[in-house]
């Protein structure tokens, strides 16, 4: 018995393959205010959040490089790839890019939420 072959999933993941190469490019070559260090660090966040985006993810990686860069980089991520959608230099948008922006903005750390938390400690 033969297995049929899974041609629009193998399709579909190169079409993610060929999303992420362009819009990291683009982010790479796109000019940030904070120099090249910091064009660098969100290059790589972008790219660690495309390999795998998930919450989990996202949380791993605001330990490891902190809340604020992580929510520019997504920014700076989500605002590039609409740019070149509108313009027509990409045909398609990827709207989950947008949820995590918006999650990241209901999620953004609160006064008196670090109050509470240190208080209980």
């Amino acid at each position: 018995m033969e297995l049929p072959q899974n041609s629009a999933l193998d399709e579909r993941l190169q079409q993610s393959q060929v999303f992420k190469r362009l819009a990291l490019r683009k982010l790479r070559l796109r000019k940030i205010q904070e120099g090249d260090e910091q064009r660098g660090m969100y290059a790589t966040i972008a790219s660690e959040f495309m390999c795998l985006p998930s919450l989990d993810n996202v949380d791993r990686l605001s330990t490891v490089y902190g809340y604020s860069r992580v929510r520019r980089a997504i920014s700076l991520l989500d605002n590039l790839v609409f740019e070149e959608f509108f313009y027509g230099k990409l045909y398609l948008y990827p709207l989950w890019i947008k949820q995590f922006t918006r999650l990241l903005d209901a999620a953004r750390p609160r006064a008196i939420v670090k109050e509470l938390m240190s208080s209980q400690g």
